[in-house]
């Protein structure tokens, strides 16, 4: 990574800063979320996931449900229409029956 990435990624940090679990609502935003495993934390760069009203994260693309717990997550200030989480979520239930 040089200098001007991790710069320009400490500044997207600072101006979009993780947020507690307890602060998520189930309204269709797409997200980034920061996981933990036994050895620290990791991020998934690049993936954007949603908290459906069945209480359950979704991966966008490719499609899939998460399993893992989630520790953080940050918006993207976009939010999925419910015709659209209905759509992803078909398609995962499509991919699982194949």
């Amino acid at each position: 990574m040089t200098i001007a990435e991790r710069q320009a990624r400490e500044a997207y940090n600072r101006e979009n800063p993780w947020r507690p679990m307890k602060d998520v609502k189930a309204d269709g935003t797409i997200c980034e979320l920061l996981f933990n495993d036994m050895v620290g934390d990791f991020g998934t760069e690049g993936l954007h996931y949603f908290l459906d009203t069945d209480g359950c994260w979704y991966r966008i693309d490719p499609p899939s449900r998460v399993w893992l717990t989630p520790i953080n997550w940050r918006p993207a200030f976009v939010r999925l229409t419910p015709e659209r989480r209905s759509l992803l979520k078909r398609r995962i239930a499509e991919q699982n029956r194949a």
